[in-house]
């Protein structure tokens, strides 16, 4: 995923891209997943299921001092994920990219596959992403020409 990004930043990008941070849920935690962070691009990713975590978030409070030596790879993300930037950033991983299932799963009918194997779901899922793309740059060029874009004409 990170090398996708990367790809799609050296796309659109004209000066040297950065990504900043990178947001994921349980489903991506591993420690060869955490060893991928560099200077460039830091990686919080949540260590338990997502409603887990946010309760962890919620109900613990920010770890003071230095980190402790010794900590397993699993718990200095812990350790991380509840900081106070900790908390704030993952935080923004639901409202950036939850919302975007939600309504593809809504309006959509994404909530489950019709085709069978792999491939053919990964097609199927490729089809919604592109429709939602679509509805969204469509809404965008509506709102650009009520406000007189030259481009649109």
């Amino acid at each position: 995923m990170l090398a996708l990004a990367w790809a799609n930043l050296d796309l659109v990008e004209e000066a040297e891209p950065e990504l900043g941070v990178a947001l994921a849920d349980a489903g991506y935690w591993s420690e060869g997943n955490d060893r991928l962070a560099t200077v460039d691009c830091e990686l919080l990713i949540a260590t338990r299921k997502d409603w887990k975590q946010r309760q962890a978030i919620r109900d613990q409070s920010a770890p003071r001092g230095r980190i402790p030596k010794g900590l397993s790879a699993r718990e200095r993300m812990e350790r991380k994920l509840l900081t106070k930037r900790g908390k704030a950033l993952y935080k923004k991983r639901g409202q950036t990219v939850e919302p975007v299932f939600g309504q593809m799963k809504g309006t959509q009918g994404a909530d489950e596959f019709r085709m069978r194997g792999l491939e053919l779901c990964d097609g199927e899922w490729n089809l919604h992403a592109v429709a939602h793309n679509l509805k969204k740059l469509q809404v965008e060029c509506v709102r650009r020409g009520k406000k007189g874009a030259k481009w649109l004409h």
